[in-house]
């Protein structure tokens, strides 16, 4: 088994992640077994007038924060592909962070399955919440 640190997690982010995700602000906030908590700041890169955060910054959110739960599975850090994404959008929310909370459901062979719901940080409020299917290539 291999463990994904917090570390490691942190150098991904920074390193190896689209810039997309980077120009974001999006930190990891904490990692466990088949789970992953990432922050997103509210800023003018993630919210769209009436300081409302946008789609595409929650889906960069989600995506980004169950890759990180995949990757907690005890194998480590490995190539990864979405294939599907499913957001759900259920309140218009800024002016303060999000947390994304990932969970991993099933990790096979070929492919993995995850969930996450996004919070307003301070409320706790639900944003959003998702689901995706993940390709493990050999």
């Amino acid at each position: 088994m291999t463990a994904f640190t917090l570390e490691e997690a942190r150098d991904v982010l920074a390193t190896a992640l689209p810039g997309c995700v980077r120009s974001l602000g999006v930190s990891v906030e904490s990692l466990g077994e088949g789970k992953a908590t990432l922050r997103m700041p509210a800023g003018e890169q993630a919210t769209r007038e009436g300081n409302i955060f946008g789609g595409q910054a929650l889906s960069v959110l989600a995506d980004s924060a169950m890759c990180f739960a995949i990757w907690t599975d005890g194998r480590g850090r490995r190539p990864i592909a979405t294939v599907d994404l499913h957001m759900t959008f259920m309140r218009a929310g800024g002016g303060e962070d999000v947390l994304a909370h990932a969970e991993l459901v099933r990790s096979g062979r070929s492919l993995a399955f995850a969930r996450v719901t996004m919070d307003l940080a301070s409320t706790g409020q639900t944003l959003a919440t998702a689901v995706a299917t993940f390709a493990l290539p050999a």
